[in-house]
């Protein structure tokens, strides 16, 4: 028999926040640069930088005032931090992924181990992870 553990990863039944602490507003990091120059042991949400376990989709979130400009990347197979970018399919040019004010916006990560982002300011983001 299965007992169900609500804090388990793996297939997500509902996004699940960093750390699994609901409602936790989330660092944002300086710059690819800054993130480059941290060893994996400051990989913290101090320093902006969220364990993914590998979950498909990111979910950021930014409430009032807040935004985003820019999403980063950590896998281990590279060892180095990138900037996640969206492609427009009218003529292919690559664009930073930005979150604006009030706006709920689903990214996929395609099973990152890491991932940070760049908001302007001391901002109210959330940010969730899942499968679906």
């Amino acid at each position: 028999m299965s007992v169900l553990k609500a804090t388990s990863w793996g297939r997500t039944r509902r996004p699940k926040a960093p750390n699994n602490i609901d409602k936790n507003l989330i660092t944002g990091s300086l710059g690819l640069a800054d993130l480059n120059a941290l060893s994996e042991a400051n990989f913290t949400a101090t320093n902006g930088c969220y364990r993914t376990e590998n979950q498909r989709y990111a979910h950021l979130m930014c409430s009032g005032s807040s935004t985003i400009s820019n999403v980063y990347a950590y896998n281990y197979a590279s060892g180095y931090w990138h900037e996640l970018m969206t492609v427009k399919p009218d003529d292919g040019a690559r664009l930073s992924i930005a979150v604006g004010n009030d706006e709920h916006r689903i990214v996929d990560i395609a099973g990152a181990d890491w991932i940070s982002i760049k908001s302007g300011s001391l901002s109210v983001v959330t940010m969730a992870f899942s499968t679906f």
